[in-house]
């Protein structure tokens, strides 16, 4: 099914109201971006990231969160300080395609179909692609494209492994799931934050790098992450 998966993603992006929001998208980039990394510029992305929650309202706060977490496991492993700007605007980005997805898709309230998740899975190419133009952001881009890659290789959009999955990618893969496991859902309540430590620690080797589990857990001792990390 995974290979189905990858092969057949589905093309919401096709549909002219996605094609028009992603061509805004970029052109709003593309400006902010053009004198470089500067406040304009964070505020424009934080601006986005905020605009994603809005589509989708059971992930409230998400993206603050998924940040928070990924600088921590950055530190634990410490990156060097380009890595951590990388690392904390691929993780503001990271759902940056979801602008792509149609609202009924991301609002469904109850699990989505194959047909659907194939849609939702366009996500990290569309993200990548709004980047791609950009040059000041072609070191973020593996973040974005790659979050929803597994260690063992089962994951996507094209299916790498190991090491070979950008650390960033590797990082933001961690502190998503945990965010998205511990975020109750209509149709599931989240998980306490020590069970959901534990499902990290299951999925070390298989969904995730060993090495980012550790440095997350060392992170969660360490300082304490806890519901002060929660809206």
């Amino acid at each position: 099914m995974r290979t189905n998966l990858r092969k057949n993603p589905g093309q919401p992006g096709d549909l002219p109201e996605s094609r028009e929001r992603l061509s805004g998208v970029a052109a709003m980039l593309a400006e902010a971006a053009a004198s470089g990394l500067n406040e304009t510029f964070h505020a424009t992305v934080h601006d986005l990231a905020d605009t994603i929650e809005r589509k989708d309202p059971y992930t409230g706060g998400h993206t603050k969160r998924v940040m928070s977490y990924s600088l921590a496991i950055g530190r634990s492993l410490a990156l060097s300080d380009m890595d951590m700007i990388n690392l904390k605007l691929a993780a503001i980005l990271h759902d940056l395609g979801k602008i792509g997805i149609s609202d009924e898709i991301l609002q469904k309230n109850e699990e989505l179909s194959l047909d659907e998740f194939r849609h939702m899975m366009m996500h990290t190419t569309y993200g990548a692609e709004l980047l791609n133009h950009i040059n000041h952001l072609k070191d973020v881009i593996p973040g974005v494209r790659y979050h929803h890659e597994k260690y063992d290789g089962s994951g996507y959009p094209e299916g790498l492994k190991g090491k070979g999955i950008p650390i960033i990618a590797r990082i933001i893969a961690v502190a998503d799931t945990f965010d998205a496991i511990t975020t109750d859902r209509p149709y599931r309540k989240g998980l306490s934050f020590d069970s959901a430590c534990r499902e990290l620690k299951e999925s070390a080797g298989s969904q995730f790098d060993p090495d980012v589990v550790d440095a997350f857990l060392t992170a969660y001792s360490a300082i304490g992450i806890n519901s002060t990390y929660k809206r």
